[in-house]
């Protein structure tokens, strides 16, 4: 067993230490956000966790109507600019907490008084440090290169800010009732194995999703591309068909990533356009029609809404350690790759 398999797979102890260590902090962050009436959200983070970071974006502004926004760490450290963050607070994302470009926008943004949450793996770390309210991730150490389980417990710490500004308690009950659907995805094991070993001679893959799973289908695409060294790009279903449509024909491999819910249909309909396209789909769903007109199918079980992103990453993630040990690969160690990036 890999590392990174056996990590993934870790993903129920995760949520449930970090549900149980963070409640309170959570409720402080909250408090202020409200107090102080925020306007907007900043985030800054980088690979793994820019994607959780994307979930958190669609979650938020969704619950909430705070908009939220991706900052481009270059603006402070190569062109020594900034953001003005008046009515703002900034989320310093990183699973160790050290990178100069994360650290340098946190001090630049302490400098115009913004409020700093740091959410990181490492309680030791700088950004943890200089943080006013710091989330510990409490994941245990991660071995291996390609993030998992920081990554569902970033999704964790994120949802749990969300559903404190909310005031809506289903989002944490979802993830606090997530463990047995993690327990199902365990068992689709053969199936995902059985589809990464049909499709992993392709070159290329188009991953597509909608709305709350999207920051998943741009995880599973980086997966993809550290662990198995494919190509890959993701799209909305919306976007995808203002232009990128022009890319499908009969060697195509698109993963679709497709919860039933409020885009069932959009899935359905996408679905049914690159059938007729003659692209080859590899669905993760629950939805029937999009089931019966894939090539490859993992059938997932029925989520809720807010625990929707916490199967289906482990599902995806699966597929990719799946596939990387499929090609021969070492999904631990990935070429060219360490696991803190130190970037400006």
């Amino acid at each position: 067993m890999s590392i990174m398999l056996n990590e993934l797979l870790s993903q129920p102890e995760v949520l449930t230490a970090c549900l149980t260590q963070n409640r309170k902090t959570i409720k402080e962050i909250a408090e202020t956000i409200k107090r102080e009436n925020v306007s907007h959200i900043v985030t800054m983070a980088r690979g793994t966790s820019y994607n959780a970071a994307i979930c958190f974006k669609y979650a938020m502004e969704l619950m909430t109507g705070i908009p939220v926004v991706t900052y481009t760490p270059s603006l402070t450290t190569v062109y020594k600019g900034g953001l003005n963050y008046k009515n703002g607070i900034l989320f310093a994302i990183s699973q160790s907490g050290m990178g100069a470009d994360t650290l340098e926008v946190v001090e630049s943004a302490k400098a115009k008084g913004c409020k700093i949450v740091g959410i990181t793996n490492n309680k030791d770390s700088l950004l943890a440090s200089r943080s006013d309210y710091h989330i510990h991730l409490a994941a245990g150490e991660e071995k291996s290169v390609a993030a998992t389980k920081t990554f569902a417990a970033q999704l964790c710490a994120l949802y749990m800010i969300v559903s404190e500004v909310s005031g809506n308690s289903s989002i944490i009950k979802d993830i606090e009732k997530i463990g047995p659907k993690l327990e199902e995805i365990k068992k689709l094991g053969d199936a995902i194995d059985h589809a990464a070993k049909e499709v992993k001679d392709a070159a290329q893959f188009i991953i597509i999703s909608r709305g709350l799973t999207m920051g998943i289908a741009d995880e599973a695409g980086l997966k993809m591309k550290e662990c198995c060294y494919k190509y890959t790009v993701s799209y909305s279903s919306s976007e995808f068909i203002h232009g990128p449509l022009a890319l499908v024909d009969e060697n195509t491999r698109v993963i679709l990533i497709a919860p039933s819910g409020e885009c069932s249909n959009d899935f359905i309909n996408i679905a049914t356009r690159l059938n007729l396209l003659g692209a080859k789909i590899v669905a993760f769903s629950d939805i029937k029609d999009v089931l019966n007109i894939s090539d490859l199918k993992i059938k997932m079980p029925r989520c809720t809404k807010w625990d929707a992103d916490f199967a289906y990453v482990m599902a995806v993630q699966l597929f990719a350690e799946s596939m990387s040990v499929r090609l021969g690969l070492n999904p631990d160690n990935p070429r060219n790759l360490q696991k803190v990036t130190i970037t400006r």
